[in-house]
């Protein structure tokens, strides 16, 4: 019957249907002859007048997309092997704008100056940029073994220059001046690079692209700045838990496997210990590069708003000079099963950086890529990671044993799912009961496995039963559920942004037919129980490996100087103890029995079969009011009813504020209670997200946000579910009606202190953490809610939930495919499940009145072990916001003026750290102001956070007036012209509606216009406006404000271990989080001052912004010119130190009204 099918599907969605192709075939084989055969060649394939070129093979194959994806794909391959996919972001009927530039004339960069050609009418026209991602098929599974990091240390090099564009940082640059961004990464088996542009400006961008592999200049003088470069993301990589233990489980590999490879690299692996064997690491870089960086081992997708045909064009052009050295990928697949037998029955006792509470189980499955039509890993992870009721973090969390639970195998992570072996997961965040028990936890895992192997055995034996004979659904029941919910996903999926886009394809293009890039891995192509069963099969106890990560393993190893019991790592300095597990314990988890809580998973009632859309006449444009009558006074609700873009989805965002949080005791009640609605959704209502909805609830300062999305026949379904849980008794008799017991509570408060904690021990997190203190008035210091948290009881919260319902007021905003009586049903459903008395009373957010010089805060970091540092420096605009949105419309001017320059100085200039550069931030309600900010990431054995600060200043205060006081014309008018290109009149895609709509109508002053206004105000603006806003503003000292929030640590560290003496419950276990404010003395003022003032400005302009000034500011000063003098009349702010953060917040920035 398939046969059948298929044939006339084909016949049918061709374009000439001819049922009876196969007997007029035979017809016509049977009177063939060889001489026709011939003939045939000789007129058609051998005529190379006619025959079309081989330059360029295509496909006819059409890529399997969405109904939403409005988007045209064709996939070529280049004469020199180059597999390419080409992407139109046309809509139909749509022919493209003017603003391509085929001759790479848009924007002249480099050396030669800038040209700003730009057209009004084509950016007025623009909704999205164009992107390009180039993936090569080799990672660092390559790397020598005498240079660990090879493959990620070449991705940095490669974008140094090229022979075409030698000068450095010449793309980067570009990319940034043009409102672009551009990246990469490497893998264990690809290394991927990606950029995205205003479209007038991307041929050019190609074209530099498109050099850093035909012919990168992999400069010497770039080897050691770039390896401080990788040796910094290392650093901070080091302090990443997850990344850890997956660096600690690939140890294990097999001798000589390449499995095994460090492959972040760092300066050892890199630098020392090529050095002490006397090899060449510059040799070795460029004989990988000419090795690998060959075109056949690489697949480039490009995505723009053009034609298809002038796409192929500019890609045949720019990429065909790639060479190819007919140079094969390493052959990973004869390393399979890269394990030894030793690394099983064992137990794995990890010291984490953080507080790291787990339990991991990993099985090393032979490699999966050929079942990819089956989805097998899919679909048994769907299984194994449910949360719904019969799964086994459900019954874990019944019994307050665990907290979090993720299964399944990381497709698109090459370390996890490669040629060696496919890598199936199941990591269990464990609780405050189980951490002591994690054996415990272990048991029901096993438990549950063997009820998962039983229910697979009998449905290979019986593939067409839907129940068992205890009653239970079958393996093979699932499978098309399964394959129905994931193909309606599909279905409507929104068409992906160009960067993303392409780099999905780019890296699906290595594994996959081209016509199966976005559908492979995914989806059920290929139904295959056998494939399910065997998955299932292999989650056995004798084939695990067993981790258990938790902080009081640290107070052990300490004392273990001679590391007879505790291991070391080298690379990541982990330690670790080993225990054997009995064949005995083995065989008992082998058999463990199954629990009658242990089912599969169940009927989804949540999936759509209604996808009707409502007439496309009745869209509104921008978002309406809707009345609601009588219980207006409780809020408000905004409505806008869209299927501009095809879809039968929509998206409900709901606001329930009240007046009752107001100190950190009500906003450490709050997260708790939204932490805990949280976790009994995700048993109720887990397969709505498996049939295509979503939904979350976060705490806000002053409430509750719920959201729901997704398709719309069931979503008011779903946000009632929602409702009707908020509206639960806190604590009760019945534990199914109610969200708390006193286990729960006690749980859920750990949960909640170990997620802050993990949050902060980040330097540049607790930088927001103060920027937000110092910002907003109802955000309270981390110390005040960890104390008060700490004291919190359940009788607080069965106090303080009815309270906060009590007095509540609405604010939502449905979108989408429902219409207004429909929406109405919301509000009305929330206020009749709620118990309300009165409306809350809210009032709007006072600015921070921030003193008009440097106010100045240097603190320490809490984690002893991270040399990591963060300082921020901000500076709010007074003015803001302003009634006609010129303010904010010429501090993005500015931005974008000013970041290439900024992250060019502090970070390749300075080398200062790998995080580095400028930002604009936007105007909000809650801090009323926007404004500009500096910001750097280093680390304290390689920076002085002195120098780093001075430095900031240098460009704050010295630089960045040099380069807007000199800036040429064409700069500011580019600058002018990507901005807007950044405010399209249309929008792309459905989301970006529905976030522009989101921040108007959760803001205090809704302009749905905002677009068209900034537009207008763009295109009259003038240079000497921005340098008169500049002068009134960033650089008027007397009146401007600014913040510096320097988050410092030590320059040597506490080894882990020492960090946790005596065991975490005193050092990470703790409510007790002082801020540590470090004075300022008056030597580390003058340290500051002079890192500020040694930087020759015009030098520094010269390398760092040689495109946006003047030539004249450019060239060499007059004869009588002298820097020192210069110097002396650099003109520095008055600086302010904070020594009491909460005085400062309270009697200076907001201060009780008299």
């Amino acid at each position: 019957m398939k046969m059948e099918i298929n044939r006339n599907l084909r016949e049918i969605f061709s374009d000439r249907p001819i049922f009876d192709r196969r007997q007029r075939s035979v017809e016509i084989l049977r009177q063939l002859k060889l001489s026709d055969v011939q003939d045939f060649y000789r007129e058609t394939y051998h005529n190379l007048e006619k025959q079309p070129s081989l330059m360029i093979q295509r496909t006819k194959m059409e890529v399997v997309k969405s109904s939403a994806d409005f988007k045209s794909y064709r996939f070529i391959k280049l004469r020199n092997g180059l597999r390419v996919m080409l992407i139109s972001s046309l809509k139909p009927g749509v022919t493209a704008g003017p603003g391509t530039d085929s001759h790479g004339d848009a924007l002249k960069g480099g050396e030669q100056g800038d040209s700003a050609c730009y057209d009004k009418g084509y950016f007025k026209m623009e909704s999205q940029k164009s992107a390009a991602a180039l993936c090569v098929n080799v990672g660092y599974f390559s790397d020598p073994v005498e240079a660990q990091g090879l493959a990620h240390f070449l991705e940095h090099m490669v974008f140094m220059g090229s022979e075409k564009y030698p000068r450095e940082n010449d793309f980067d640059d570009y990319i940034k001046r043009c409102g672009g961004s551009t990246n990469a990464c490497t893998d264990g088996d690809y290394t991927l690079f990606f950029f995205d542009i205003q479209r007038l400006c991307f041929r050019e961008a190609l074209d530099k692209f498109a050099n850093f592999f035909i012919a990168p200049l992999l400069s010497q003088d770039c080897v050691d700045r770039e390896l401080e470069a990788v040796h910094s993301e290392f650093e901070a990589s080091k302090l990443d838990d997850s990344r850890r233990l997956g660096h600690l489980m690939a140890s294990f590999a097999k001798a000589g496997s390449p499995y095994r490879t460090f492959g972040f690299g760092n300066r050892t692996s890199l630098r020392d210990k090529p050095m002490d064997a006397d090899t060449n690491v510059y040799e070795l870089l460029r004989e990988f590069q000419l090795r690998y960086y060959n075109a056949s081992l690489m697949t480039l997708a490009v995505e723009s708003k053009d034609t298809l045909d002038h796409l192929e064009s500019m890609v045949k052009e720019v990429f065909s000079p790639i060479p190819n050295r007919n140079c094969e990928a390493p052959d990973l697949s004869v390393f399979v099963n890269p394990f030894p037998s030793t690394v099983y029955k064992k137990m794995y006792k990890v010291c984490p950086v953080k507080e790291t509470v787990s339990i991991t189980f990993i099985w090393s499955l032979p490699p999966m890529h050929s079942h990819y039509r089956s989805a097998a890993l899919k679909f048994v992870a769907s299984i194994v990671g449910h949360q719904g009721r019969g799964s086994l973090v459900a019954y874990l969390r019944k019994l307050n044993l665990a907290v979090e639970l993720n299964a399944g195998c990381s497709v698109n992570d090459s370390t996890h799912h490669n040629q060696m072996t496919s890598l199936f997961g199941i990591s269990i965040n464990l609780s405050e009961f189980s951490r002591t028990a994690p054996t415990t936890v272990a048991d029901y895992v096993f438990s549950y496995l063997h009820m998962l192997r039983d229910a697979a055995d009998f449905s290979l034996a019986n593939p067409s039963a839907t129940i068992t004979p205890w009653g239970d659904r079958t393996f093979a029941s699932l499978v098309p559920e399964f394959e129905k919910v994931w193909a309606s996903n599909f279905r409507f999926l929104a068409s992906l942004e160009p960067l993303t886009n392409v780099q999905t394809i780019a890296m699906a293009m290595r594994k996959f037919p081209p016509h199966e890039v976005f559908i492979a891995d995914s989806l059920i192509l290929e139904p295959d129980l056998k494939a399910y069963v065997d998955v299932a099969r292999y989650l056995t106890p004798e084939k695990a490996i067993i981790a258990v990560s938790l902080p009081e393993f640290n107070a052990y190893s300490i004392s273990d100087t001679r590391e007879e019991v505790f291991y070391r790592e080298p690379w990541f300095d982990i330690r670790y103890a080993v225990d054997e597990i009995s064949d005995e314990q083995i065989q008992q988890w082998q058999d463990s029995p199954i629990l009658p809580d242990f089912h599969l998973p169940e009927v989804n009632r949540f999936i759509t079969n209604d996808f009707e859309l409502l007439p496309q006449v009745e869209d509104n444009e921008v978002p309406v009011e809707l009345s609601l009558g009588a219980i207006q006074p409780f809020g408000e609700l905004w409505h806008q009813q869209r299927v501009k873009f095809n879809v039968p989805t929509a998206h409900v965002t709901v606001h329930i504020y009240s007046d009752v949080p107001q100190q950190a005791k009500d906003v450490a009640l709050l997260r708790l209670w939204s932490g805990a609605l949280n976790q009994r959704l995700q048993t109720l209502l887990y397969c709505a997200n498996e049939a295509g909805l979503s939904y979350s609830v976060a705490a806000l300062d002053r409430g509750l946000e719920i959201v729901v999305g997704g398709f719309n026949e069931k979503l008011l379904l779903l946000y009632q579910a929602i409702v009707d849980v908020l509206a639960q008794p806190v604590t009760g008799n019945n534990e199914e009606r109610c969200l708390f017991n006193e286990g729960s509570f006690a749980i859920h408060k750990d949960r909640l202190r170990q997620m802050t904690c993990d949050q902060v021990l980040k330097p540049c997190k607790l930088n927001t953490h103060l920027k937000n203190y110092f910002q907003q008035v109802d955000i309270h210091l981390l110390e005040d809610c960890m104390k008060a948290l700490e004291g919190l009881t359940l009788k607080d919260m069965v106090v303080f939930v009815p309270t906060f319902l009590s007095r509540i007021y609405i604010k939502a905003f449905v979108y989408g495919n429902i219409p207004a009586t429909v929406t109405k049903r919301y509000i009305y459903y929330t206020l009749s499940k709620l118990t309300l008395q009165d409306v809350a009373v809210l009032k709007p957010y006072p600015k921070a009145a921030l003193p008009a010089c440097l106010n100045r805060l240097r603190v320490m970091n809490f984690d002893k072990t991270d040399v990591n540092t963060f300082q921020f420096l901000m500076s709010p605009l007074r003015g803001t916001p302003s009634h006609d949105l010129r303010y904010e419309v010429m501090n993005e001017v500015l931005e974008v003026c000013l970041r290439e320059s900024a992250c060019a100085y502090l970070r390749t200039w300075e080398t200062l750290g790998y995080t580095a550069g400028l930002c604009g931030w936007l105007l909000s309600s809650t801090t009323g102001q926007c404004g500009l900010s500096l910001y750097v990431g280093s680390q304290a054995n390689k920076f002085d956070s002195n120098v780093v600060a001075g430095r900031m200043y240098a460009f704050w205060y010295r630089i960045m007036p040099y380069i807007v006081f000199h800036l040429k014309e064409e700069a500011f008018r580019t600058a002018v012209e990507v901005l807007i290109a950044a405010n399209p009149l249309e929008d792309a895609t459905m989301k970006m509606e529905i976030n522009r709509n989101l921040r108007e109508i959760f803001s205090d002053r809704p302009i749905f216009d905002r677009r068209q206004r900034s537009v207008e105000i763009l295109r009259q603006l003038k240079l000497s406006d921005v340098q008169d806003f500049y002068r009134e503003t960033y650089h008027n000292l007397e009146k401007q404000p600014s913040l510096m929030i320097q988050v410092d640590s030590l320059s040597d560290v506490v080894p882990v271990a020492a960090f946790s003496r005596g065991g975490s419950a005193k050092v990470l276990k703790t409510f007790d989080w002082p801020l540590c404010i470090v004075p300022m003395s008056g030597d580390q003022a003058e340290a500051e001052r002079s890192a500020a003032l040694a930087v020759d400005v015009r030098e520094a302009v010269r390398v760092c912004a040689p495109n946006l000034v003047t030539d004249a500011a450019k060239g060499e000063p007059n004869a009588d010119f002298s820097i020192e003098e210069e110097r002396a009349e650099v003109a520095l702010p008055r600086f302010v130190e904070i020594s009491d953060v909460r005085h400062f917040k309270h009697k200076v920035l907001f201060p009780l009204p008299l």
